[in-house]
């Protein structure tokens, strides 16, 4: 039994190695992967600072909530409106804060009650939070 010895590459034959096709449709393949992975991250964090500028909402409506409870009872009167400035990393927005005061009278002419909704605008969707809140005097002797 004669060996014979063949100068002949085995690679396009089935060999070992890559045909230049396998390595196109796995390139592809990562790709697809790749660009699946990269929006999943945009997404979460798109939605990370969508949280991030609802959770301001909250604290502007409760903080100004709480100012405008800390005033004397005869100074909380009628509707204001103001802006406040809010960054989030590198998202700036302007939020919108509305207060409105309506007196009681009809039912009790010392209490008071008090409705705050802060409004926002992000990625052209308009975003909203209220809070409400009423407001009197204890013994009702003096109203100051």
């Amino acid at each position: 039994m004669r060996l014979r010895m063949s100068f002949k590459s085995d690679a396009g034959a089935g060999g070992p190695g890559f045909t230049l096709v396998e390595v196109m449709v796995a390139i592809v393949i990562l790709t697809v992967g790749l660009l699946g992975m990269f929006q999943t991250i945009n997404m979460a964090m798109d939605k990370t600072v969508e949280n991030q500028l609802r959770q301001k909402g909250a604290e502007v409506a409760e903080q100004h909530l709480s100012d405008l409870k800390a005033r004397a009872f005869a100074d909380v009167v009628g509707t204001t409106r103001t802006f406040v400035p809010i960054a989030i990393g590198s998202v700036f927005r302007n939020m919108s804060v509305q207060s409105e005061v309506t007196d009681l009278a009809a039912t009790n002419s010392l209490t008071k009650q008090i409705s705050v909704r802060v409004w926002w605008r992000y990625r052209g969707r308009l975003y909203e939070h209220q809070t409400a809140s009423g407001l009197g005097i204890g013994d009702g002797t003096t109203a100051n």
